[in-house]
């Protein structure tokens, strides 16, 4: 047979004490809600600018960003390059009809050169370069000119 649990009435002070005690609780609770928010912005922040590095520096696309993470971070444009015809194009996240949770880099197994697709008829498909942030000034890094000639030409 169930137990039977009985409430105690609470008594005056108890009752004030209570219910100064379950506001507290709620400020605290509303408090650690919003500093765990900024820290997970700031969390995707830096998860998208090491990813941008990695890949500057010639890492694995594997493992990068969710999409929703990278959206919430601000970064908002995917850079692609097409290896074959060197097009570049700026792919707007929120726009693509994509799960939010899934990886940035799976966006490279649905993504087509839409230059070489029009001219040759070929689907490449293009590299995954960085994540770019509209307005910001968070422009990606600049890779060094190469020099024109070789040793000795002047």
């Amino acid at each position: 047979m169930a137990r039977i649990i009985r409430m105690m009435p609470l008594s005056g002070g108890d009752r004030k004490h209570y219910a100064r005690e379950l506001a507290r609780t709620e400020r605290l609770h509303a408090d650690l809600e919003a500093r765990m928010l900024a820290a997970y912005e700031v969390a995707h922040r830096l998860a998208c600018e090491e990813w941008n590095a990695r890949r500057f520096l010639g890492g694995e696309v594997d493992p990068s960003p969710t999409i929703g993470a990278a959206i919430s971070a601000g970064f908002t444009l995917l850079e692609v390059k097409c290896p074959a015809c060197r097009h570049v194009e700026r792919v707007p996240l929120p726009d693509l009809v994509w799960s939010r949770e899934r990886p940035i880099h799976s966006l490279a197994d649905v993504l087509f050169c839409r230059r070489c697709r029009v001219d040759s008829g070929a689907t490449r498909r293009p590299t995954l370069i960085c994540l770019v942030a509209p307005g910001t000034g968070s422009e990606p890094p600049k890779t060094r000119a190469r020099r024109q000639g070789g040793r000795g030409s002047s």
